[in-house]
Formats: C-alpha cells, structure tokens, sequence
C-alpha cells in the first residue's frame, strides 16, 4: 500500500497535466503540484477550496458525470488564473464511491499552447489560401480580412494603404462578421485619412512595427474611440505589410473583447505581412509585364477625354457667347457640367453689397432639384463660412477637395439639423472655381462627386479653372456692356453742356492770356523804369555820404559816423536788391544754350574764384569724381557760384570750415550736393529757404539780399530738375540739385 502511495505521489508530481480529487460538495481534497502553473495558486492555497475558485461550471460538469456514469467524455472549459485570466483547459472527470460518498477524480490539460498554434496556422494557412485564390492585392483583400477574422476569431478587419507621396494612410478595404453592426464605424475609416502616428495604423506606420491596443475605447490616440464604443469594439491589432523596406499596406483587426497582447501572434502576422509584401512585389512584377497595354489604353482613353472635355468646353464657350443673358448662361452651362464633370454643380455670383447669390443649382437627378431648391431656402449660404464658396470668393484661389470628412461639415453646418442633411447628401468629392475676371472675382463656380470612385485631381482642377475662366469672361461681358451703355447715356446726356463749357473756357484762356501778356509787358517795363530810376539816388546817397565821412571828418563824431556807415550799407543793400531782381527777371527769359558740362572742372573753377574773392579766408574742400550734366553752362555756373558762396558765407563762424562738393547715386538724373560745416538752418523753414527775398539769418550777421537761392532753383527748374535742401542748427547744411545726365 505504502508502495502505490508512493507512486501515485511520483505520477502526480511529475505529470504535465494536473490530478484532482474532489468530494460531493466540490471541495478540493487533494490536487497536484502541475496546477500550480496552469492556476497560478499555491497546492496549499487550494486544497480544502471549493473548486469553482478554479473552475466555475464544475457543478455542471459533476451533474453530466452522474447522469453518464463514471465514464464521462473528454470536454472543454474555462479556468480562471489567479491573475483573473481565463486559461482554457481540457478536464477528462471520472466517479467512484466510498463509504457510500462521491469522490470525483479530474485530469486537467492546459491547452491553451495547443489553441493557438492551431489559431495561428489557421491564420497563416487563410493568408496563404487568399493569396493563392487571388492575382491582385485588391481581389485578395476581402479574402484576406474574412478568412484571417475567421481563423483568429475577429470581428472586424480593414486594410490600410500608404499614399508615398503625402505619406499618409488611406482605407482600400474592410470585412465584418455579417451578423456584427459596425456599419458607423467602417464609413468613419473611408472618409478618413491618417497621418504617421495617429490612430492604430497611423503608430505602425510611423514605428513600422505591429502595434496592439487591448481597449481601443480608452486609447487617446484613437481618433474613432467614441464610434468604436457605441458598435461594441474594443481589442485591436495591426501588423505592417512591406515591399522591400518600404511600409506599403497596414492590415487592423478589431475585436468585442478587451483583449490582452499577445506577442507570439504579433511576431506570426508580422512574418505573414512579409509574405502578402511578397505577393505584392510578385504581382507589380506581373503588372510591369503588362505595362505597356495599360499605357496604350490609359494614352486612348485621355486622348478620348481630351476630346470630350474639348467639345465641352467649346460647345460652353458657344453657349456663354450666345447671349448677354449671363444667368441663363450659366445656369445652361451647369446643365452640361453634371452630364460630364459633377453630380452636383452650382454658380454663385458676387452681388454689390459683396453678398452672393446663387444664380444656378443643377444635379445629375431632376427629381432632387425640387429638393435641392427647398434646402437652399432653409439653409442660405454664410459669407463667412470658413470653407466653400465663401473661402474661395474671399480668397480668389480655386479649392480642391479630394475628400470630404464629417470635420468639414461640421465647420459648414448652420445647426445640427444642417449638418445631418449634409452628411446624408454623401458627397465624396468637390471643386470650388472663382469666377474671376480682371483681377476680380465675379463669383465662383462648384462642382460635387456623389461617387467615392470620382475623386478629383489636380487635372479635373486645371479643366475647371478653364471653364470658369470662360464663364467668368462671359459674365464680365455682360456687365461691362450694360455698364457701357450706361454710361454712354450718360455722356450722351452731358456732351452739350461740355461743348457749351468748353466754348466758354475757350473764350476765357483768349481773355486771359491777352489779360496776362499785357500785365507781364507792363510789369517788366516797370521793373526796368524803378531800376533805373532807383539807381541814381541810390548813389548820390552812396556817394554824398562818402564825400561827408571823407572831407569832414572833424565835423561829424562817432555817432554821425556811424549813422553814415549805416545810410551807406543800406544804400549798397538797395542796389545789391535791385541787381537781383533784374537777374531774377532776365533768366526767365534768357534761352538755354545747352551741352555737355563737366562738372568736376566747373566745380573746380568756380570753388578757386570764391575764395580768390575770400582770401582772407581759407576754407578746406573735398571734391569728389562727379559725372557729367547736360545744361546750359553760363547758368550752371551761376547756380555752383551761389551755392559755393553761401557756403563760404555761412561757414564763417566756424574754426575750421570745410566744404564737401560731391554726387549722389540713383534716379535718372544727376544729383550733385555742397555740403558745409556752417550754422545750418531749421529744417522747419525749409519753404522759405529758395524764395525771392527770403531770409533765414538776419542781414547784420549775414550779407546778402536774399535772392540768390531762388536764381538756383530757377535755372534747375529750367533745366527741368529739383532743388532741395537739408540742415541741422549749427551743425551745417547740406544743399542738393538735379540735372539732365550727359
């Protein structure tokens, strides 16, 4: 007996399968030490337990066994692991009596191991055989998600393709359990586009690894989280498929059950989306081989919508131009567009207030324009709506929308309501065109594609472009003749009373001129008369005066000498006035004898007289290269002659005078500068620094009679040129002017 025991005790150590006793009221009397890895409990922890702790539907189980007897088949159950995980186990129970009691025996086998590999060669034999029933990944698709969802037990699985030019991540496909609603959710994946790192398909993408999410309802980085949890999902995996290195496909399963990772089947569907890269590599090879057949067809068949888009465009063009009528025009012209372009096609146009109005609303069903009138009435369009036709009338730019997500509508809906029809109209697609037409926008033209297989492109974008440019031109014609005829009335009305205005203004210019020929006439004889006629007293002034301070010195003391200093100065200021004005009068009529002038050596000449006249004075000078100029040259020394004496006239103050005669760059003249370090001037009597008589300094200070800056603007406005100047208090001034080029 001793003996049995002890091999019964090495059996039940050294079995893989575990041993269990149990008594009527399913307590465990003994169990052996393989449970502890299959229930993760301690023996201990488990004897004298009631073993529903471990297998909740034993009692079930002991009732089969009584009603069948003490052989009882071999079955399948769930266990429960300490850690709260179901382990799936094989139980074979048998009964036998003593003492008039039931003691139960079990052998429990985890068969959990042998569950999935079975799952996983299911699952690699579906991905062979779809592979193997299909030429193309596009007629393997469907295969692949339904027989891969039936081998692993999945509800759901979808394929997901990489665009390599935008790197981003659209749906090619999806399959479902038929008797599983998740109808929300797939229609979600086809209006959507991932980018690297967002959602489940969007994180193998940009890792290019498998990814497993156990509860996709409580991922952050699941955009459709609230859609997955009103369908039921909740546990998902996806795995990369590549060619070559590249990701080119991700392929996602969904399941009911929050489903904890599983690594082995991750590393098994990482290898088979190998395989399916394989299978793509093998079949774009066959593709190539037919490549070009397809190019000849695709060549035939854009020759052929070349054409068709042609005669659309020319029979429009005959439409826009058959009429000033734009509105009937383009309402025929939208008629035509659904035929070829759109399913839907609709013209707005800019009114005066800046408001649009839609002049045109045409679809590809007449039974849905009375519809489609009654929806335009509820919901007008929003000036200010963020895309659409607003955007693009705001912008002027044409807008294409290859998709269109449920995140657009909501931007374009007016109210709940609003967004509820606009996602049932299930637009796939849409172009919006201004209409602009000489640097205006007129209005703009939309087209819409019910068909998700009719998406535009950038090519369909160019065509409408070209058919609104038409159009455009077509309304623009028509506004601009009736604002001509307008304004032809208009003129029509006031060309009398212009002519009799002209006639009247004619006769008065004659009046006019005579009017001021003959005051010029008298104003110079006057100006000769007073100079004349001012010139002698002036200097038997001068010269009495003289007489007085030279034979009668001892006769006249300080005071009188002075007051005779005083009558002389003033006496020279008059004449000095006088000569001025007669130069100021001269130049106006004097001719330009105009040539070439070089005017660095002008500058050079003039610089040397002034301070020959100044040699008690020596000033310092910086002339730089200056360029030729193209004057009179008497008067361009003239105007160099006064420039370069105020110079020397208003540095005298200054410790060290210096004068700077140089060019400045720019424009299409030549402009030449005297700069001097003097007493400057404020920049705020800048306009009356070049007037006739016009002083800035008083004359005790400063002699002069203040003509000489208005000679120099006149002879350079002569020479049809500028003179301006700059300056600072006490910080010198710098006197500008601009001269024909040579």
């Amino acid at each position: 007996m001793e003996e049995l025991r002890e091999r019964y005790e090495i059996i039940e150590e050294a079995a893989n399968d575990a041993i269990v006793t149990i008594d009527e009221q399913g307590k465990i009397l003994s169990i052996s030490r393989a449970a502890e890895r299959i229930f993760g409990h301690r023996v201990p922890d488990m004897v004298g337990q009631p073993v529903n702790r471990i297998i909740p539907n034993y009692k079930e189980l002991a009732d089969q066994a009584r009603h069948r007897g003490n052989h009882t088949p071999v079955i399948e159950v769930n266990g429960v692991h300490k850690s709260g995980k179901q382990v799936e186990l094989e139980l074979s129970l048998g009964e036998y009596k003593k003492n008039n009691k039931h003691i139960y025996t079990g052998i429990i086998r985890d068969i959990a191991p042998r569950k999935d590999t079975d799952r996983r060669l299911a699952a690699q034999f579906a991905v062979t055989r779809a592979l193997a029933e299909s030429s193309s990944l596009s007629e393997a698709t469907p295969k692949l998600l339904q027989y891969v969802c039936e081998a692993v037990g999945w509800e759901l699985g979808e394929l997901w393709v990489v665009n390599a030019d935008s790197n981003t991540l659209h749906i090619e496909g999806s399959w479902h359990v038929p008797s599983y609603e998740v109808d929300e959710f797939e229609r979600a994946g086809r209006k959507t586009i991932l980018f690297p790192g967002i959602d489940l398909v969007g994180r193998v993408l940009s890792n290019g690894q498998p990814v497993w999410i156990d509860n996709v309802v409580d991922d952050s980085n699941f955009p459709r989280a609230p859609i997955a949890e009103r369908v039921g999902l909740h546990g998902a995996f996806a795995f990369p498929i590549r060619v070559g290195e590249n990701v080119n496909c991700v392929m996602a399963f969904y399941n009911r059950e929050i489903v904890q990772p599983d690594d082995e089947l991750l590393q098994m569907f990482d290898a088979l989306g190998r395989q399916v890269g394989d299978f793509i590599k093998r079949t774009r090879a066959e593709e190539e081989r037919d490549q070009l057949l397809i190019y000849e067809r695709v060549a035939r068949s854009e020759a052929e919508n070349n054409a068709d888009r042609l005669a659309f465009l020319a029979e429009a063009s005959t439409v826009l131009a058959s009429s000033l009528d734009y509105q009937t025009n383009l309402m025929t012209v939208a008629k035509l567009a659904v035929n070829r372009l759109a399913d839907w096609c609709a013209v707005d146009v800019v009114e005066e207030n800046n408001n649009f109005h839609r002049v045109a609303l045409v679809h590809s069903d007449p039974a849905r324009m009375e519809w489609a009138h009654e929806f335009q009435k509820r919901f007008p369009k929003s000036t200010s709506a963020p895309h659409g036709v607003a955007h693009v009338m705001r912008t002027g730019k044409a807008k294409i929308y290859t998709d269109i997500p449920d995140s657009m509508l909501i931007a374009l809906a007016q109210d709940a309501e609003h967004f509820k029809i606009l996602q049932e109209l299930g637009l796939a697609s849409a172009m919006v065109v201004p209409l602009v037409a000489r640097g205006r926008t007129l209005g703009a033209i939309t087209f819409a594609s019910e068909n998700p297989a009719r998406r535009y492109t950038q090519e369909d974008l160019n065509f409408a472009e070209e058919l609104a440019r038409r159009a455009a031109l077509g309304i623009d014609n028509a506004k601009l003749y009736g604002d001509a005829q307008n304004a032809l009335k208009e003129v029509q009305a006031k060309t009398d009373e212009i002519q009799r205005l002209n006639t009247e203004l004619e006769q008065r210019v004659r009046e006019r001129t005579a009017q001021l020929e003959m005051m010029v006439k008298e104003l110079e004889a006057f100006t000769y008369s007073i100079s004349d006629d001012m010139r002698g007293p002036l200097r038997a002034i001068d010269g009495f005066s003289r007489v007085l301070m030279e034979e009668y010195p001892d006769r006249l003391d300080v005071e009188g000498n002075r007051l005779l200093n005083i009558i002389r100065t003033n006496a020279r200021s008059m004449s000095e006035l006088i000569d001025g004005l007669l130069a100021f009068s001269h130049l106006g009529k004097q001719p330009l004898n105009q040539e070439d002038i070089n005017m660095e050596e002008l500058a050079k000449s003039v610089f040397e007289e002034v301070q020959f006249a100044n040699k008690e004075r020596q000033v310092l000078v910086e002339i730089h290269a200056l360029p030729p100029a193209f004057g009179d040259r008497v008067m361009i020394r003239q105007i160099l002659h006064n420039m370069i004496s105020n110079a020397f006239k208003f540095t005298r103050p200054t410790p060290n005078p210096s004068i700077e005669i140089g060019f400045k760059e720019g424009g299409n003249q030549n402009t030449y500068y005297i700069r001097d370090n003097g007493v400057g001037f404020d920049m705020q009597y800048i306009p009356k620094l070049f007037g006739v008589f016009q002083r800035l300094h008083n004359v005790d200070e400063f002699e002069g009679a203040g003509v000489g800056l208005a000679l120099v603007q006149r002879i350079v406005l002569r020479h049809g040129g500028r003179a301006w100047a700059e300056g600072k208090v006490s910080e010198g001034a710098t006197f500008f002017f601009s001269l024909p080029k040579a």
